[in-house]
């Protein structure tokens, strides 16, 4: 696919769709209703009842969203799970919110900028030391 890296085993480890024209949320998770069906309402912020989205590829390292026109903010609980995620660019879209410093535990380089993001003093605080940009 285009814009999609996969590793010998299949596992998706990079996505790169810089300047796509991606339009709509960032796309962090989708429920899965499976358990609504059984009549127990699921909540929007229980992440972990995620079946699709970028929390599910656990060997992400790369991924390049920047220069589209996503919206919404990023929820940093389903994206704790991107264990190997390291380079991670979403500038110049549209999102916003608060950036959290639990977002993709083993990131090196970032690059939020040309957002509308309300805070990232969390994210600074325990991050930056050991990024190359922001």
């Amino acid at each position: 696919w285009y814009g999609i890296s996969c590793d010998d085993e299949g596992y998706v480890t990079g996505i790169d769709l810089r300047d796509n024209n991606l339009v709509g949320q960032f796309p962090v998770y989708t429920r899965s209703d499976s358990i609504a069906v059984l009549g127990i309402p699921v909540p929007e912020s229980h992440w972990y009842f995620t079946k699709y989205g970028l929390a599910n590829l656990y060997e992400l390292k790369t991924l390049d969203l920047a220069e589209n026109k996503l919206t919404g903010t990023i929820e940093y609980r389903p994206l704790y799970n991107l264990r190997h995620l390291s380079y991670w660019d979403v500038a110049g879209n549209q999102l916003s919110g608060v950036l959290d410093a639990q977002v993709a535990p083993s990131l090196k380089y970032a690059d939020f900028s040309n957002n509308g993001f309300t805070s990232m003093r969390r994210f600074e605080k325990y991050k930056v030391q050991s990024f190359q940009t922001l």
